[in-house]
């Protein structure tokens, strides 16, 4: 990371977050400097104008792209699985928790569809150990014939599609428990 840029999100009062607080951000004026970095590490006509700080500090509608590039990678986040076939955009967190079984792929930041599928920081012992009810919205499965599991692994992403600023199940993304 750009040892001049400060740490994402800023949160204005310097005050660390808590495990399991989620931040929300208003639409982006600009590209965050995080994204920026991702964006130079992907493009190499885009890195030797993050590796030259003047360019980098001031980014300007030349430099910042205004809609989504193919060169830019997929936005990932992170979400509680509600016992509704849909959440609510602002419930999206950026940082993988633990609590948060959803991990949520758009393929830019303003994209109306969506994959997802089962979360890798999920705490798989604290979802199966609630009987995995609250994966039953966004996911496809069928329980072993002794209900009795330890792993959740995912065989297919599911489809979002957002509408009225919530993200809803098109298609449920399908695991497997064993």
């Amino acid at each position: 990371m750009n040892p001049n840029t400060p740490p994402v999100p800023p949160s204005g009062d310097d005050q660390p977050l808590e495990t399991g607080q989620t931040i929300e951000w208003a639409a982006p004026t600009s590209t965050p400097p995080a994204i920026q970095e991702m964006i130079a590490a992907s493009d190499p006509a885009a890195s030797s104008q993050a590796e030259n700080p003047a360019t980098a500090a001031a980014p300007d509608a030349a430099t910042v792209p205004a809609a989504p590039v193919s060169g830019n990678g997929p936005l990932h986040y992170y979400a509680p699985a509600p016992d509704v076939p849909s959440i609510e955009h602002r419930k999206l967190s950026p940082s993988p928790l633990p609590q948060m079984p959803l991990l949520i792929t758009l393929p830019y930041a303003e994209a109306t569809t969506a994959q997802f599928s089962f979360s890798p920081q999920a705490d798989q012992s604290r979802i199966i150990g609630n009987g995995v009810r609250e994966l039953k919205e966004f996911f496809q499965f069928e329980l072993p014939p002794t209900e009795q599991f330890t792993t959740i692994k995912n065989l297919t992403p599911g489809k979002l599609e957002k509408r009225d600023d919530a993200w809803h199940v098109v298609q449920k993304a399908e695991i497997a428990l064993s």
